[in-house]
């Protein structure tokens, strides 16, 4: 790594515009595979960051135990160190909180060939600089990771999704903030202007489940529906595959959910666009088929002074909107990559 004049890690490209970048060599992680240590009574494990998610949640699954954060693209083929660089977490993120909540741990190489290991591997309150978390979404610019601990949780005994209509944005927004404001404890809340409804997962002891079920319905009566395959409408989502037709680009923009009217407007002013927001309104999923879909959705967020990030296809460039180098930003480079070694975020 040493002789190379910069270098991007990467795991296996399933998000493909965030591994390259033309001034750095490429350098992959995904032989550097296998889960080192899974404490099933702990409730942690230690895997390589080439290690898939599927792996992983193969390996949970035999002790009931699962990542609750519903990670992305797991059956595309995504890696542990992938999805920490993209820092890209699903549906469950609204109850569990994001993947950056059950990471304890990473081992990794700075610029300069050292081995750093920050953080540890049991659930502790830890002194010191959070340097785990900092990895997140650092897309590899700061660090290539090699080792990654984390947390998991005991699977739900069952689920139910529940899909309640909506003939509006304003309507979908004020159900939405009563679901994420009541003693429900949903799992996810998610809405999907195209359908018209806002998605609810409950999950925990069967007769729990049916008792908030049954709330849902006494609440919002005729307008919810129970679905018999919630698993495959959450896999959709995690994939990025909800679209009736097949759309190449997938862009994800974090948001207040006060800023999906823009959003809302655009896409139902382009063909080829369809969005879902997830987190009760916090993540916005774009998936589009043009660059002229992107071009349009980068003048929006510049507009609106938000950040939007292409995760799959082969945009111009993958960072649109509004992206801002604050000082901080720019001293955590400083500090875990003084010499320069990994390329900085999109030259932005």
């Amino acid at each position: 790594m040493k002789s190379e004049a910069s270098v991007l890690p990467v795991g296996n490209r399933t998000k493909q515009p965030l591994a390259i970048d033309p001034q750095a060599s490429v350098i992959s992680v995904r032989e550097m595979k296998g889960i080192l240590e899974y404490e099933p009574s702990e409730f942690t494990f230690t895997a390589y960051a080439g290690t898939t998610i599927r792996e992983v949640n193969q390996a949970l699954r035999q002790r009931q135990q699962y990542l609750p954060f519903d990670p992305m693209l797991v059956d595309a083929g995504a890696t542990l160190g992938g999805s920490v660089g993209a820092g890209l977490s699903g549906p469950g993120r609204f109850r569990y909180g994001g993947l950056r909540d059950f990471i304890l741990g990473v081992k990794f190489l700075s610029g300069d060939g050292e081995v750093i290991n920050s953080g540890g591997k049991v659930v502790k309150n830890a002194a010191g600089f959070d340097i785990p978390k900092l990895l997140t979404g650092s897309m590899g610019r700061l660090g290539v990771m090699v080792e990654i601990t984390f947390k998991v949780f005991p699977m739900p005994g069952c689920s139910q999704t529940l899909a309640v209509a909506c003939d509006s944005l304003e309507t979908a927004m004020q159900r939405m903030s009563v679901a994420a404001s009541s003693s429900w404890e949903l799992d996810a809340i998610d809405y999907r202007p195209a359908a018209k409804s806002i998605f609810l997962r409950v999950a925990g002891p069967e007769n729990v489940n049916q008792i908030l079920v049954n709330k849902i319905i006494d609440l919002w009566g005729a307008d919810v529906t129970e679905l018999s395959n919630g698993a495959g409408l959450w896999q959709s989502v995690t994939e990025l595959q909800w679209a009736q037709e097949s759309r190449p680009l997938a862009i994800k923009v974090p948001i207040h959910r006060s800023g999906m009217g823009p959003l809302v407007d655009l896409a139902s002013q382009r063909t080829g666009a369809d969005l879902h927001f997830s987190a009760a309104g916090a993540v916005a999923w774009l998936l589009c088929e043009s660059q002229e879909d992107v071009d349009h959705l980068d003048r929006v967020l510049v507009e609106n002074e938000v950040a939007g990030l292409v995760i799959r296809g082969a945009p111009a460039r993958p960072h649109l909107g509004r992206w801002v180098r604050t000082e901080i930003s720019l001293a955590v480079k400083q500090a875990m990559d003084p010499i320069s070694k990994f390329p900085r975020l999109f030259h932005c």
